[in-house]
């Protein structure tokens, strides 16, 4: 019988009412009925020789964290600790155990599959799930099919200073007037930009331009970054841009 048979034997017969097990080319498999918070199930690894073995996670817990958007950095040495306390080891992003005898594959796997668990649960509650909607692009789109040919991206627009500023979005409403549509991230570098330059052209009183800054609602922002848009232009919320729209293109 050849390693990685021996191998499935001992786990199929330890694991046969709590995981599906099967063999890979370097060792086996064990899908068990641990869960991340996504509701996947947690695959545990398992590769050795004639006596010992190493189990592994093979990353899953953090490759189940950046699935879900979330900015993995450096957390070894936060949930070092947290494995530790499972007999196991955490290495750049990994969980596995010590090589330890063939007959305790069981009882590896087990562990490995509830620390992965757990450290994915605890990334899911410690670090701020990153953003994954491109809310500019979702807003270019929706300004081309409501105007077609009437939206300009990247268009300049010169301010009351003589200074040539450039927003994303700006609609010919009709012969006259125009509509800045000015999304803007939830980052000061972003928050400032928009701000001076919106400020700059509302400073010129022109009636025929109409200025709106827009942000995702989605997002955490400040009272004060909120407040501070309203300096540049009226700021409108992404999941009410619609009807805005509709409203300034019908007046």
């Amino acid at each position: 019988m050849t390693a990685n048979g021996k191998i499935l034997e001992v786990a199929q017969h330890g694991l046969s009412q709590l995981a599906s097990v099967k063999c890979v080319h370097d060792g086996i498999v064990a899908t068990t009925h641990c869960m991340y918070p996504s509701n996947g199930l947690v695959q545990v690894t398992v590769r050795g020789g004639e006596e010992t073995i190493v189990a592994s996670d093979e990353g899953g817990a953090f490759g189940e964290a950046l699935s879900a958007g979330i900015a993995v950095k450096d957390y070894d040495r936060s949930l070092a600790r947290l494995v530790k306390d499972h007999g196991l080891i955490l290495k750049a992003g990994i969980i596995h155990t010590k090589p330890v005898p063939i007959a305790a594959a069981p009882l590896a796997i087990v562990l490995v599959a509830n620390a992965s668990q757990e450290v994915a649960r605890w990334l899911y509650d410690h670090v701020k799930i990153k953003r994954t909607r491109d809310f500019k692009a979702l807003l270019s789109d929706f300004l081309e099919k409501r105007f077609d040919d009437r939206v300009h991206h990247n268009a300049p627009v010169v301010g009351n200073s003589n200074k040539q500023h450039r927003f994303a979005n700006v609609i010919d409403l009709d012969h006259e007037r125009r509509l800045i549509i000015d999304p803007v991230s939830n980052d000061a570098s972003s928050v400032n930009a928009r701000v001076v330059a919106n400020l700059d052209v509302q400073a010129m009183g022109d009636p025929r331009i109409i200025q709106r800054i827009v942000f995702d609602d989605e997002d955490d922002w400040s009272p004060e970054d909120l407040n501070l848009l309203q300096v540049g232009a009226v700021p409108v919320p992404f999941s009410r841009v619609g009807e805005v729209i509709e409203r300034l293109a019908a007046a």
